[in-house]
C-alpha cells in the first residue's frame, strides 16, 4: 500500500467518524489531501460521492417524521442553492469560490461565539441552507454551514448531528448526480475510489456508534474547532491558486 494511499485512507475514515459523531468533519479531513493528490477537479465529484456514502449510513431515518418540517426546509434551501451554484460555477475562478466559501465558514463560526436572544426564523433558515448548497457544489464542504443554521434555530449538539444528515444527504447526492451529468469522466470510479467508499462506510458505522456518547459541550466545540480548521484551509488553497 502506497503513502498517499494510506494518507487517503487515514483521512477519509477519520473524516467520515467526525461527519457522523458532530455532524461536520468529512470533506474537512479528507479534502485537502483528495485535492492534493488527486487535483481539485477530480477530488470534488469523488468527495460528493464519499460524502452522500457517508451520509446514507449516518441518517437515522425515524427522524424524517419527526423533524419532517425542518427537514424539508434545509432539502429546499440546499437545492435552490445547488442549482445556482452550477448555474455560476463556470463563471466564476476557483480562488474566488474557495475564498469565498472560507468567509461564509468564519462569519458562521463567530455567529455561535454571541448569544443568541431570537431563534433563526424559517427564511433565515433557508437562506441559511442555500447557502450551504453554494458550499456543496464549489467546495464539497457544506456540513458547518448547515449546523450553523441548526444552532441558530435552537437544536442541542446532538440534535445537530442527527438532523443534519438526511438534508447533507439530498445535497450531496443531487450534487454528485448533477457533477455526474455535467462531466462523468472527471470522477475517478476505479479500485481506489471503491476501496476509499468502504472504509467510509465502515467509518461512518463507527461514529453512529459513538454519536450517542459524546458530551454536548465537546461536540459543540468539535463543530468550532473543524470549521475553523476548514476556513483556513479554504482560504489557503485560495491563495495558493490565486
Amino acid at each position: 500500500m502506497s503513502l498517499d494511499l494510506s494518507v487517503l485512507i487515514l483521512a477519509v475514515c477519520l473524516g467520515a467518524v467526525l461527519q457522523v459523531g458532530v455532524g461536520i468533519g468529512f470533506s474537512i479531513l479528507a479534502g485537502p489531501p483528495m485535492m492534493i493528490l488527486l487535483g481539485t477537479a477530480t477530488a470534488i465529484p469523488a468527495l460528493l460521492l464519499l460524502n452522500t456514502i457517508v451520509s446514507v449510513v449516518a441518517t437515522d431515518w425515524r427522524i424524517l417524521t419527526v423533524e419532517r418540517q425542518t427537514i424539508t426546509k434545509g432539502v429546499i434551501g440546499c437545492l435552490v442553492g445547488v442549482m445556482l451554484g452550477l448555474s455560476i460555477y463556470p463563471w466564476l475562478s476557483e480562488a474566488f469560490v474557495l475564498a469565498l466559501t472560507g468567509i461564509l465558514l468564519l462569519i458562521g463560526v463567530v455567529s455561535t461565539l454571541f448569544p443568541v436572544h431570537t431563534k433563526l426564523g424559517p427564511m433565515g433558515f433557508i437562506t441559511v441552507s442555500g447557502l450551504s448548497g453554494l458550499a456543496t457544489v464549489w467546495a464539497a464542504t457544506p456540513g458547518p454551514l448547515m449546523v450553523f443554521g441548526l444552532i441558530a434555530k435552537g437544536y442541542t449538539a446532538r440534535e445537530v448531528a442527527i438532523l443534519v444528515q438526511p438534508i447533507a444527504l439530498v445535497a450531496y447526492g443531487t450534487a454528485f448526480l448533477l457533477h455526474s451529468l455535467s462531466n462523468w469522466s472527471s470522477i475517478p470510479l476505479g479500485a481506489q475510489l471503491w476501496y476509499l467508499a468502504t472504509i467510509a462506510a465502515v467509518g461512518g458505522v463507527l461514529g453512529r456508534t459513538l454519536r450517542s456518547y459524546l458530551p454536548q459541550a465537546i461536540a459543540k466545540s468539535a463543530i468550532r474547532a473543524i470549521s475553523l480548521v476548514a476556513c483556513y484551509v479554504l482560504l489557503q488553497r485560495a491563495y495558493a491558486v490565486a
